[in-house]
C-alpha cells in the first residue's frame, strides 16, 4: 500500500508500507491494505507507519486522511519525522504556550495557545522517543 505524507512545503513521506496507524479526532485508526475508504479529519499526534516489519513514527500537525484500500494520504499543515525536530525551538514554543495560558483570558486565544503547546509537546515526545 502507497503512504504519502503531503504539507505545504514538501512530501515528507512516500513510500510502500505495510500499515499506518494514525490519530483522527475521534481516536486511533489502523489502516492496512484493502481497507474500506474513507475520508477522517486528523488529530495532532504521533503517528506511524511499518515497513519490512519496523515502525516509524512522525510527528503530524492535524490535517485529513483519505485512503482507498490501495494508498494513504495524509495532507496537514506540518508533519516532521523524529530525525527533522529541533527540540530546543520545540521547548520554546512549549514555554511560550504555557506562557500565554496563564495570562488569556479571551476563550479563542486560549484554544490557539492550547494547540500550540499540543503541537510542542508532540514534537518533544517523539524526539525523546516516546512515539
Amino acid at each position: 500500500m502507497l503512504l504519502k505524507i503531503v504539507t505545504p512545503e514538501r512530501v515528507v513521506v512516500e513510500t510502500e508500507v505495510e500499515s499506518f496507524v494514525g490519530k483522527t479526532v475521534d481516536g486511533m485508526i489502523g489502516i492496512q491494505s484493502r481497507h474500506i475508504p474513507l475520508v477522517t479529519p486528523l488529530a495532532i499526534g504521533i503517528m506511524s507507519y511499518t515497513q519490512n516489519g519496523k515502525k516509524y513514527p512522525l510527528a503530524v500537525m492535524g490535517g485529513m486522511l483519505s485512503t482507498d484500500g490501495k494508498q494513504v494520504t495524509v495532507l496537514s499543515d506540518a508533519a516532521e519525522l523524529s530525525r527533522e525536530i529541533d527540540t530546543v525551538r520545540a521547548n520554546r514554543a512549549k514555554e511560550r504556550a504555557e506562557a500565554e495560558l496563564r495570562q488569556l483570558t479571551d476563550r479563542r486565544e486560549i484554544a490557539l495557545a492550547q494547540e500550540s503547546l499540543t503541537r510542542a509537546l508532540t514534537r518533544l515526545k517523539l524526539a525523546n522517543g516516546k512515539g
